[in-house]
């Protein structure tokens, strides 16, 4: 009986053990590598458009030392800083992996931001839709193993849509 019991014990130990959640690093869960712009999306409508459909190409690559270079071919320039992965609030949705938050490099913003041309467009107008707000980006990983920056989505803007 006791052997039964001892025995009971040890694959109760196995099930429980194998079933415990894994918060490892993983190559679906990490970002590190070169992000392309696949294309945007609106609030309004599920479908994508195609990058191939816009006039411009967006990329970022994040590094494991937590830096990351973003191009956009309307800026004409290249942005570096740094990033983190941010804790949800508590309205989070369950369909993300994780958030980062990125901060750029200030020098280099002001010279984007205070260069003469960028095909006509508002310096200040761009970053806010091609980046974010207050030198800062929010991302999403999502499971499909998509990262999104939904940008001025919030106010009916574009989500733009990444992949590696």
């Amino acid at each position: 009986m006791i052997k039964y019991s001892l025995l009971a014990c040890l694959m109760a130990l196995i099930f429980f053990s194998a079933c415990q959640e894994d918060n490892s690093i993983t190559t679906e869960t990490s970002v590190e590598g070169q992000w392309e712009l696949q294309g945007l999306r609106s609030n309004w409508i599920d479908d994508m458009i195609s990058v191939d459909e816009l006039n411009y190409s967006d990329s970022y690559t994040f590094r494991a030392d937590g830096t990351f270079t973003k191009f956009n071919s309307v800026l004409g320039s290249e942005l570096s800083g740094t990033f983190e992965e941010i804790t949800p609030g508590t309205e989070a949705n369950v369909n993300h992996v994780k958030q980062l938050r990125l901060t750029f490099n200030p020098d280099e913003l002001e010279n984007v931001l205070n260069a003469e041309d960028a095909g006509g467009w508002n310096q200040e107008h761009q970053f806010h839709v091609f980046y974010g707000h207050n030198e800062t980006e929010e991302l999403t990983l999502h499971p499909d193993g998509t990262l999104s920056n939904a940008g001025f989505a919030w106010r009916d803007g574009p989500i733009y849509i990444y992949k590696r």
